[in-house]
């Protein structure tokens, strides 16, 4: 038996083949279907996809062999990585490679052999693509071509596996950039957004001068305007990752759209701007539907509409039912309107259209389609340029019906009075923002810094609720609750955390999470949500 000589680069050759990352991976229908067909062009029973590494061959795919790697040194296709051409065994029997090769005198017997060569684009043969029998045979010339072409394929979807696998990591690596950035900006806008806030409310506590207010009012304002920027990029990437999930709820429709009209209809009278509001009268009374999003698909449109028109121009947010029952909402301005080119590129993330001096962030219109399309709705723009824009958008009515259900309206106060609350946080600046929150609802705030006394605190002490946050030094707020948890404590426990990537808490255990920064109106119905629901 004669064993195949290494290539001369064989050192290139294994780290082409290693950059696919494929070895001793779960069978993959393409590459099963390009070896079944090789075998039946070839009329073979054996069909393998074969990649040869430093010491076995391992077959990707195969076809009529029940193993899945052997010795390399044994190996037909050691042999067939060395030809440029076709590599054809007639009859192992005759040939004195292969006459004694353990292949050849035992199972499967081989008697033919044909191997095309798996060659990367940088021109090292990583493997074969072969078709074997027991039985003696010469291939045809439109079979030999028919293989080779067939060995092309599966190189160019090795490739396409290889682009696909990069893609992915890249994604990964964004999420997982967009992830840490996040933290890292939520972490000081929480202090930054908190304490304002606690300011403003306690604004005649402190006796503020009216310039010193106002200051601190902006300070809130141009905070949760760059948090809401930040959300607008996450929920896009949500969305684009399938990861973003509805919540919906009843709403009484004309109420949610007199609320956000009047919210910015003062906003547009101060530009000068008349913003109307046209309800048919045949509108259903309650809609089913994920209030948040609608809510932030209105406001971005008739915000874009506010942003474009000039004073003394009017613009129109008409709802009313279609023929087929369907909730038409339209925004129709008198602004500057969009051109035919930048309509093409409207809906393209992080693009801006029109005046750039008017702001914005390119990632609003692409917002508000990737929702109202998650809502099974769609979304239509006419616009001329220097005419004005209409958009209209049809959500179907879920739930909806002529019955006037009770109005939601979240708690402004806690179900339990006097709570008393253990907060495991480490940061020093948060710890301040939840200590005065917390109290403020009048709380019982005991303050850990570490998981490690949180979890001591959380047994030898009785808490009614428990608040935290995951990334911590020491044990990880995951690890924390287990702990909890299995010292018999069942006191329900809430994530506190500036990770808004993660939609796992309440499956890794938690009852319930709060997003950093902490909203007043968000803290108080999670809190009572969960201590109902713990009842």
């Amino acid at each position: 038996m004669q064993i195949a000589a290494k290539p001369s680069d064989e050192n290139l050759r294994l780290k082409t083949l290693f950059s696919y990352d494929i070895l001793d991976t779960d069978g993959e229908i393409v590459f099963d279907e390009l070896t079944q067909l090789a075998s039946e062009i070839c009329d073979t029973p054996i069909a393998l996809i074969s990649l040869v590494d430093p010491d076995r061959q391992w077959f990707k795919a195969k076809v009529g062999l029940d193993v899945s790697e052997t010795e390399r040194d044994i190996a037909f296709c050691s042999h067939a990585i060395l030809q440029q051409d076709l590599f054809e065994v007639s009859n192992a029997l005759e040939d004195e490679r292969f006459a004694d090769n353990p292949l050849v005198t035992a199972g499967p017997e081989i008697r033919f052999y044909a191997g095309t060569q798996l060659v990367a684009p940088n021109g090292q043969p990583i493997g074969t693509l072969c078709a074997i029998s027991d039985k003696p045979k010469k291939l045809t010339d439109k079979q030999k071509k028919a293989l080779t072409i067939l060995g092309r394929e599966v190189i160019a979807q090795l490739e396409l596996r290889k682009t696909m696998l990069s893609l992915a990591q890249a994604n990964q690596n964004k999420t997982d950039f967009l992830s840490r950035i996040s933290h890292e900006i939520r972490t000081p806008l929480n202090a930054i957004i908190g304490f304002s806030d606690i300011l403003i409310e306690r604004e005649s506590d402190y006796n503020l001068p009216d310039e010193a207010a106002e200051y601190i009012r902006h300070i809130s304002f141009s905070g949760k305007h760059l948090l809401s920027v930040i959300n607008s990029v996450l929920d896009l990437n949500k969305i684009e990752a399938g990861k973003m999930e509805l919540a919906n709820e009843v709403v009484i429709l004309a109420t949610f759209l007199r609320d956000i009209h009047g919210m910015l209809a003062s906003e547009a009278k101060k530009s000068g701007i008349e913003l109307r509001l046209d309800l048919a009268d045949n509108l259903p009374a309650t809609l089913s539907v994920d209030r948040s999003k609608l809510a932030e698909v209105l406001v971005n449109l008739m915000n874009n509409s506010i942003k474009f028109s000039d004073a003394g121009q009017h613009i129109t947010v008409k709802v009313s039912l279609s023929s087929n029952h369907e909730i038409c909402f339209e925004v129709i301005d008198e602004g500057i309107g969009i051109s035919a080119a930048d309509q093409a590129k409207l809906f393209s993330k992080y693009q801006q259209v029109g005046n750039h001096q008017r702001g914005g962030t390119g990632i609003g219109l692409c917002l508000c389609k990737g929702f109202i399309e998650l809502m099974g709705g769609t979304l239509h723009v006419q616009s001329e340029e220097g005419k004005g824009t209409h958009i209209k958008f049809y959500l179907g009515q879920g739930a909806a019906s002529t019955k006037i259900t009770e109005q939601r309206n979240p708690n402004k106060q806690l179900i339990a009075s006097s709570l008393n609350v253990l907060i495991v946080e480490d940061n020093p600046l948060n710890q301040m923002v939840a200590q005065a929150l917390f109290q403020s609802l009048g709380c019982i705030v005991t303050m850990a810094a570490t998981g490690e006394e949180g979890v001591s605190l959380a047994t030898e002490q009785a808490y009614e609720c428990i608040f935290m946050d995951i990334q911590l030094p020491g044990i990880s707020g995951y690890q924390a609750l287990q702990q909890i948890r299995d010292a018999g404590v069942d006191t329900p426990i809430i994530a506190l955390t500036a990770d808004v990537f993660s939609s796992d808490y309440l499956k890794e255990g938690f009852d319930g999470f709060i997003s950093k920064p902490m909203e007043r109106a968000v803290l108080i119905n999670v809190i009572n949500q969960t201590l109902q629901s713990h009842q």
